[in-house]
Formats: structure tokens, sequence, C-alpha cells
């Protein structure tokens, strides 16, 4: 085996480890939101009693119970902003698969359609093009949220890639633009386009709002969207974490994460060509532009199904990132090899590899 197939073959299975998680959603397939129940009211309950779950363990003052990022915390500690994050944290977004979103593909409360792999438009992927959903099968299940269709794994981006974003920018006391970068990046990277050959920018959409979500527990900056300060959902009273607001996720959904509405880009015209195939109908006239107002321009995607544009390469997003470290050689070194990593798949495909 040549150094590259080497490297490749390993490459692979770093980004597959580190895509466990990453789920694709058909919804092409003309289902109509009269067929689901609005799965909002059993949702709302579940998150509800899991943010009371979380503040009683945040409440404890047994010394052992610390967060688990935080090393040392006063023994009688009383209203933690630490220990409540991480206790909210630990019962909403678990990484892998999100809480919520294994609630919504199980329970029996939850409406809901599931297209298999064999019969979506992403069925003609091979694994060298699109491993993780080829060999994971992953194909997330429709579920209604008020009027809007949306797939369950928008569930976990809410919850656990909104925790990142709020932990990206440290619970907002950076910009914005930061946590945006890191959605685009982890979109590019191992949650999408390198791993499932997919750019979903209905994903990024519910990464933003998971963000609001995060910042709407105390409220210590205005929602990043409104610029208004909200209800906080959770308040210290007597020296305890008590809930102040009823959650409900009726303030967040919306047509933007809908994968037919705010349509995804391909990693390859391959791709792209293949699920051109079954045609896909975008209905971007339903993307709710005044809503999200300048955020729409990095969340929404007008052109429908298409490659993914230059700007979203790995290399790109990194030197806006980490400026310093991306330097012209580092980012050519990152483009010649994703660009023989792409050779490398072909190949592998054009060769009638097996799936391991």
């Amino acid at each position: 085996m040549s150094c590259f197939r080497f490297i490749s073959a390993a490459m692979l299975v770093l980004l597959l480890s580190l895509s466990s998680r990453a789920a694709e959603v058909d919804q092409f397939f003309g289902i109509e939101s009269t067929r689901l129940t609005d799965a909002t009211p059993a949702l709302d309950r579940e998150v509800r009693s899991r943010l009371k779950r979380a503040l009683k363990r945040a409440n404890r003052n047994e010394p052992h119970l610390k967060p688990r990022k935080v090393q040392r915390v006063p023994k009688q500690s009383h209203c933690s902003v630490p220990r409540l994050y991480d206790s909210v944290e630990l019962l909403l977004a678990r990484p892998i698969v999100g809480q919520l979103e294994s609630f919504a593909e199980k329970s029996p409360d939850i409406s809901r359609v599931r297209v298999a792999l064999s019969d979506s438009v992403y069925r003609d992927f091979t694994w060298p093009q699109s491993p993780s959903l080829v060999l994971s099968e992953r194909v997330a299940s429709v579920i209604r949220v008020g009027d809007t269709l949306i797939g369950t794994d928008k569930l976990g981006h809410f919850f656990t890639e909104g925790f990142s974003y709020f932990d990206e920018t440290r619970y907002l006391d950076r910009p914005v633009d930061d946590a945006l970068l890191f959605g685009e990046w982890t979109e590019s990277v191992y949650f999408g386009a390198q791993t499932t050959g997919v750019y979903s920018y209905a994903d990024l959409v519910a990464n933003f709002n998971g963000l609001r979500f995060w910042n709407r527990l105390l409220v210590h900056h205005p929602d990043p969207l409104t610029k208004k300060l909200p209800e906080p959902y959770i308040r210290c009273e007597n020296d305890d974490w008590v809930l102040a607001a009823p959650f409900t996720l009726a303030g967040y959904v919306d047509p933007a994460w809908n994968e037919s509405v705010n349509c995804s880009s391909f990693r390859t015209l391959r791709l792209l060509e293949s699920v051109l195939n079954y045609g896909p109908a975008c209905r971007a006239e339903f993307l709710p532009w005044d809503k999200y107002d300048a955020f729409a321009a990095r969340l929404f995607n007008t052109a429908g199904p298409g490659i993914m544009p230059d700007y979203l390469q790995p290399e790109v997003i990194l030197r806006q990132r980490n400026p310093d470290f991306a330097t012209n050689r580092v980012m050519r070194w990152i483009r010649d090899f994703r660009e023989g990593l792409e050779r490398w798949r072909l190949r592998r495909e054009l060769s009638g590899d097996k799936a391991p």
C-alpha cells in the first residue's frame, strides 16, 4: 500500500470515528404534514422533564458531585453556573446521538415517517464516497413540529451542536461569528461533506437556534437573533436554581430546518448527479428571510441542490478561524490532501471496492 493510500485510509477511519453521530434525512419523498401529528407537545414535555432533572442535580450540595469540566467547586456552592451548564449538558446534549433525537425516534407519542437508505435520494451513494451514511444506513425519521417537517437529527444538532456553539463563543462572550465558523468547519469535515458527502444548511440553522436556546437558560447576553433579552428559562431563587419560563420548540423551529426548503449542497458533482436522478424539488421560496436577517446569507441555500462552493472548503474556513496557523503553505497542503483523498475515493469506487 502506498503512503498516500495508507494515509487516506487512516484519515477515513479518523473521520468516521469523529462522525459517528452524523446522519442525513431525506425530505424529498412528498410526505404531507397532515399525515403526521404535531410532535411539539411530546417533545416539550420531555425537554421540560429533563430540565427539572438537571436542576435537581445542579442544586445538590454533595462535594463529590462536581461538574465534569470543573476541577474545584466550593463545598457549599449554591447556584453554580458551571454546575448548571454541566447538568443540562449531561441531560440534553449527549454526543453521538442526542437524547431528544433518540426520544423522537422511539417514543410511541411521536408520529414519524422513516425512509430507508435504499429508498432515499441517497440510495446510489457508495461507501468510499459517503462512508458514514452508507456503512451506518442512518437516515433520520421525519417528524412534524408545528407546521414544519424536520428530521429527528435536527434535535441532536439543536441541543448538542448548539452547546458546542455556545462553548465555542464561551457562553457568547465572544462573537457569534466564531460559532458560525465552527459549524461550517464541522459540516465541511466530519459532520457532513467528508463523511456523508452532504453539506446541510438546515443542520447549521438547527445549530444556530441551539445557541439561542443555551443562551436563554440564564440570558447573560441578548438573543443573537432578536438582540433582545428574553425571559430566562432558569433563575436563582433562595440559593437554588428554579424553572422560570416554560420551554417550547415552537420558538425555534421554522421552515429553514426543512432540507427540502433549505436544500443541501454536495461534495462532488458525482454525488449531486446521483441525487438529482430522483428529481428533488427545492422550495427555497419558503425560507424565512425576515427572521434571520443578516444571518440568512450564512445559513440559507437559495440555489437548490448543488456542489459545495469553494469558500466552504476546510482549508478556507480554517484560515478564517485561525489565520496565524493557516498559512498559504498549510492551506495548499490541506487542499492537495483533500483533492488526493477524492481521487482515492473515486479509484476505490470504480474498482468495485465493497464496504468493509
